[in-house]
Order: C-alpha cells, then structure tokens, then sequence
C-alpha cells in the first residue's frame, strides 16, 4: 500500500560503533562546540575538466534530476547512485562507506535520522559552506532540524507541515463543516457516526504510527527531545503529549473512528469503501491520496489541521541534502546541494519522474511544483497554497535526538498494543525509558 509516497520510514538500523567510537562520535554531539567531520575541501578535477563528486539517494526524481544538473553545468559533474531508503539500508550502506573510506560526497538524510548520523561522525559540519545559505531560504522551524550544536550539517529540501484530508461529498452528505479546533472535530466525529447509522467514521486513525503522533504532540506543545549544557535530554513522556494521548484515547474508546494498522491494506479500505471520510496527513500526501483512491477524484480537499485554540501544526517527513564526513570536494558538493535545493530546474526536474506534491522549503520554489502537479484530484484546488500557509504556524523548537528511530521501534511496538483499548499513554512512558536508555547506551550524556 503507498497511501502516502514520502512515508516517514519508523526503523533505522545503522551500524553501531564499538565504545571507544561512540565517546569520539560523542564529542561530536550537536550541543557541542568542537565541530566532527569537517575536513579540508580539495576540489580538484584534471585541467580543463569537471570536479567529479558522487551522490546517493533513494528518492524519486534523483535520477532525473543529477542528469539535468550534468547537463547545465561545466565545472562540476556528479555520478549518482541509487540506494535503498535511508531507514531500511541506506544509512547503513552509508556508514559502511564511511569507515571503509570511500563514501559519496552528497548524500540524503531525512530530519528524525539526522543527529544520528551527526553523533557517528558520518557527516561534515558544513556550517561554511551551506550555514548562510540556509539561512537564506529555509524557514525557522526547518532550520533547526539541520542545525546542531550551532553548526549546519545539511541543507533542507522540502517541509511537511501536517494537514487534515477530507472528502467533500461526504461532509456535505452528513452535514459535517470542516472542524477547526479538536473539540469541533470531536463533535464533527459524533456527527459522522450518527448520520451515516454507524456505518462511516471520520478517519481513519493510524495509533501505531509514532511520526503521526510526533506531528500532533509537537503541535500541542510537546518537545520530546532537546539540550541541557552538553547533555541530551528526553520529554517523550510530558504533559502535552499525554493530553494528545487522552484525547485519542477518548475517540477509540468512544467508537468514533477507525483504529487499523498505519499503511495496512484494511487502512486503505475503508477509505476506499466511503467508511472513513477523512485523513491525517502532510503536505506531501496529496500525491499519495490521489494514486491511491483514483476513482474518488475531485471528492478530496485539504484544510489545515485541527488545532487546541490556536493556529499551530506539527511537520512530519521530509529530508535534506548533507556533505559526508571525508568529502575532499565539499565546495562542489555544496554547489550541487545548493541547486538541488533553491533551483527551478533542480525541482521541475525532479517533479518530472512523477514524484508527489513534496512542499519545497525555499518558499520561491512553491510556485515551480504547482505547475508541476496536476490538482483536479482536488477539485483544482490550490493545495500546495493551503500547505504553504502552514508552514508558518509549524511549531518551533522541535529537534530530533540521536536515538530516536531505534526509540521509534519500541514506541511502534506498544503503540500497536493499545490500539484496540486506546490506552496510548504507556507506550510513550515506554518510549521514555527506552530513549534515555539508548542515548545511554550510544555513550552519550543524559541530562539529569
């Protein structure tokens, strides 16, 4: 099932380093100020020929898109490699290129995964030459994920503010307005059950998705991860988090929406079968909606999420571009990181492999991957604006830890068991043992 193309992977499994690695990798934590990974750039090419630098993804349109940036550029060329997607092998393939010294110089990184390859020592503090730039395009809330420490160790691509789906036919069906708070969207829910003689519920809810439930406790208020001097601290379990946890709790036991397994084939039918009327996603799940439920085209339209009484969301998803650790050519690779980002041509030629409606970071680009995306899935609305006007309201503050996609393995987990009963709450007090035990474990500082 692809019901969302840029699905938050929820395992990471990189190789782990012996002790005496993890104190190094240690030093080079982000709330420190020694930088890691940050050698000399030699950018050499033979005379009268190319700097020649090495890239590895696994997203859709890199291809595409390295073979556009060969074409119009003389002094740099880059040889692209495809490899598995970063939580399922990519990481590790990375890691293992590392240690054996011959790693590519650009690689992608999704956000949640980042402080754990900075904490390994995989990648470059590229504060001189990608820091400015950044700060140039990308806003406040996306920074911060690619930030640490104070230094830059990539540049973001895309933002994916949290959004709410629904389908307009059967809200005006079971006249039901688009709730705006979560109290409404309660009451929109009752409703639902009510005028359809219990046969349809207004979502379908994913309890054991853990980066849907990041997304909606960075909303309410939540920071699960932050600093304390030079030492990690973990909030999973804090009370922001625990009044998002009640109140799904509350709609489970309730009956007031579906409960299936995030990205099951029971999930995707019962959106199919008009029996969940609604969707928790972000922005880059438009492209996803839309190939999954064809038959339902012009019936789905996007609106911001639900929030507590003020304008506010959580961002789920999205990656970056990062220099590696070794790269000897890191003023080339930041060139082709800084057009793969911020250029009309690098996006128009990503879009062109049929990639989804991923929301660019630089604001300047938005316009580019409109036209780029066909809208009369959604009755021709304009659902990349509806995106771009949540990106300001992302709550800020927000940052990943270095253990938080093998923490995601043990939140799945319990999450997963409490499906059924809504008891949510002890899956993320699980979560919190687990975090501060890995971080730990990684021989890094626990705050106390």
């Amino acid at each position: 099932m692809k019901l969302f193309s840029r699905r938050p992977a929820s395992r990471m499994s990189v190789s782990r380093k012996a002790p005496a690695a993890l104190a190094a990798a240690a030093s080079c934590l982000a709330l420190l100020a020694t930088a890691c990974g940050s050698g000399d750039s030699v950018d050499t090419g033979s005379a009268g020929e190319p700097v020649q630098i090495t890239y590895w993804s696994w997203l859709s349109g890199s291809k595409e898109m390295t073979e556009k940036f060969n074409r119009t550029h003389d002094d740099i060329n880059v040889t692209f490699a495809e490899i598995p997607a970063g939580l399922n092998g990519g990481y590790d393939k990375v890691a293992k290129a590392v240690a054996a010294g011959n790693a590519p110089d650009v690689v992608n990184v999704e956000y949640q995964a980042l402080p754990d390859l900075v904490t390994q020592g995989l990648l470059r503090d590229s504060s001189a030459e990608l820091g400015t730039y950044v700060e140039g395009y990308a806003p406040d809330s996306v920074r911060t994920l690619v930030t640490l420490g104070g230094k830059t160790w990539a540049a973001p691509y895309d933002v994916g503010p949290q959004t709410l789906y629904y389908r307009t036919d059967l809200f005006e069906k079971y006249g039901v307005e688009v709730p705006k708070t979560w109290d409404e969207f309660r009451s929109a829910a009752q409703k639902v059950k009510a005028a359809s003689d219990g046969k349809a519920r207004i979502l379908d809810f994913w309890g054991d998705d853990v980066a849907t439930w990041a997304g909606l406790a960075q909303q309410a208020g939540a920071r699960w991860y932050g600093a304390s001097g030079d030492a990690w601290k973990v909030n999973i379990a804090d009370a922001a988090t625990k009044k998002v946890a009640d109140y799904w709790k509350d709609l489970v036991q309730d009956d007031l929406v579906h409960n299936h397994k995030a990205w099951s084939p029971e999930a995707t039918k019962v959106v199919t079968d008009s029996q969940a009327i609604a969707l928790i996603g972000a922005s880059w799940s438009a492209g996803g909606i839309k190939a999954t439920y064809p038959k339902q085209a012009g019936k789905w339209a996007e609106a911001p999420l639900p929030n507590w009484g003020t304008p506010a969301t959580g961002a789920v998803g999205g990656s970056s571009y990062a220099i590696t650790k070794d790269s000897a050519k890191a003023e080339a690779a930041a060139e082709f990181v800084k057009w793969a980002t911020t250029d009309k041509a690098a996006v128009t030629a990503r879009l062109s492999a049929g990639t989804s409606s991923g929301l660019p970071a630089a604001d300047e680009l938005r316009a580019t991957a409109k036209e780029s995306f066909d809208a009369s899935f959604f009755g021709d609305q304009d659902v990349y604006a509806v995106a771009s006007e949540q990106v300001p309201t992302i709550a800020e503050g927000w940052v990943w830890s270095p253990v938080h996609n093998s923490t995601t393995a043990t939140m799945q987990a319990e999450l997963g068991k409490a499906q059924k009963t809504g008891e949510f709450w002890a899956a993320f007090q699980a979560g919190q043992r687990a975090a501060e035990k890995k971080i730990s474990d990684r021989g890094l500082k626990l705050a106390d």
